[in-house]
């Protein structure tokens, strides 16, 4: 095939156009896309244009905590916690995952240095906001599963608004 009149200044015609869809057509047969990779994208695009200071992912080298609800009462069980810490210049906020009270993830989460945040949960398809006590702490009881991340803002509009990497809740 002769490279004769090829040029990116000429416009794509119907040849272009069958032998693109036929490779897309292949591809979707032999390696198709991750189901829900346009969603994440889309979500992580969104978190994106907050114009935030990504957190970084602390990992922590300690096994997951179980904690016991309603005190240890007959016919109760342990629950699995998880504990994430997230660090930035401005601010570090540890956060613990744990079955909320209708079959959801509560996070607890707490920040330093301690003082009140605003806390916007970012979901896919929603969006949850709480503040944060004078010593830092919050609680979103009752979150459905999935990918998250949380946007905090000092609540007297000091300093940047710090955001978490997407997590799988």
């Amino acid at each position: 095939m002769s490279d004769e009149g090829l040029s990116a200044d000429v416009p794509m015609d119907a040849d272009d156009l069958a032998v693109l869809a036929e490779l897309a057509r292949l591809f979707e047969r032999v390696d198709p896309p991750p189901r829900g990779l346009v969603d994440r994208t889309l979500f992580a695009l969104t978190l994106e244009a907050l114009q935030t200071q990504v957190m970084e992912l602390q990992h922590l080298e300690q096994p997951a905590l179980s904690v016991r609800g309603d005190g240890g009462a007959p016919g109760r069980e342990s629950v699995e916690a998880r504990t994430i810490t997230f660090t930035a210049d401005a601010v570090t906020v540890m956060i613990t995952l744990s079955e909320g009270p209708h079959g959801g993830v509560r996070i607890d989460g707490w920040s330093a240095p301690a003082t009140r945040f605003v806390v916007d949960l970012y979901r896919p398809d929603d969006h949850l906001q709480t503040e944060s006590d004078d010593d830092g702490a919050f609680v979103i009881p009752d979150v459905p599963p999935g990918l998250a991340s949380l946007v905090l803002r000092r609540a007297d509009g000091a300093g940047p608004a710090v955001s978490t990497p997407v997590i799988e809740l």
